[in-house]
C-alpha cells in the first residue's frame, strides 16, 4: 500500500504590494507552527520517502519543516499541478501515473494550497474536508484505487509534536 499525505502550507505573510503569490513566504509564527504540525506528524509514524510541493515559496518552505522532521530525509522536488488554481483531475492523472510505478510499502508527501487540495480530496475519495494551514489528510492507494484514511488538524498534529 502506499500512502498519502496532502498537505496544506503554513501560515504566510499576506501579499505586499507588487509581490507576487508565489513569492509569499511563511511568517516567523507560521515557521513555528508548521515546523511543529510536522514533527506532529512524523512522531505519528508518518515518515515521507518522497515529497512534492508546489513551486510557490509558502509550500517549499512547509516541505522543508517536514524534510527538517524526518530523521533519514527524503528526496524532494517541484510539481508544477500542485498551484492553487489547479485542475484536480490534472493532479489526479498525474498521481496515478506517479503511484502505478511506486514501489509499495510508500508514503509521499504532496504540499500545496486551497482551493486545490480540498478539491482534490472531494475528486480522489468524494469526501468534503475543512483544509486548514498545516493540517494533514492522510489517504491511501492500493487495488480499490484512492481512500480517505484520516484527516489530522493543525492544533492535533501539534499536540504530537
Amino acid at each position: 500500500m502506499i500512502t498519502l499525505l496532502l498537505i496544506r502550507h503554513g501560515l504566510a505573510e499576506d501579499p505586499k504590494r507588487g509581490q507576487r503569490d508565489a513569492e509569499r513566504a511563511l511568517t516567523p509564527e507560521g515557521w513555528a507552527r508548521t515546523r511543529a504540525a510536522m514533527r506532529g506528524l512524523v512522531a505519528r509514524g508518518y515518515l515521507p520517502t518522497k515529497g512534492f510541493s508546489s513551486p510557490y515559496r509558502r509550500a517549499a518552505e512547509t516541505l522543508l519543516c517536514l524534510k527538517e522532521a524526518v530523521p533519514d530525509g527524503f528526496t524532494a522536488e517541484y510539481h508544477e499541478d500542485l498551484v492553487p488554481d489547479a485542475r484536480p483531475l490534472d493532479v489526479e492523472y498525474w498521481l496515478r501515473g506517479l503511484l502505478v510505478e511506486a514501489q509499495a510499502p510508500a508514503t509521499y508527501a504532496l504540499v500545496s494550497h486551497q482551493p486545490l487540495l480540498s478539491d482534490l480530496v472531494y475528486q480522489l475519495t468524494g469526501r468534503s474536508i475543512d483544509v486548514k494551514k498545516a493540517s494533514c489528510t492522510v489517504l491511501h492507494w492500493g487495488e480499490r484505487g484512492f481512500e480517505f484514511a484520516l484527516h489530522l488538524t493543525p492544533s492535533e498534529l501539534r499536540a504530537g509534536s
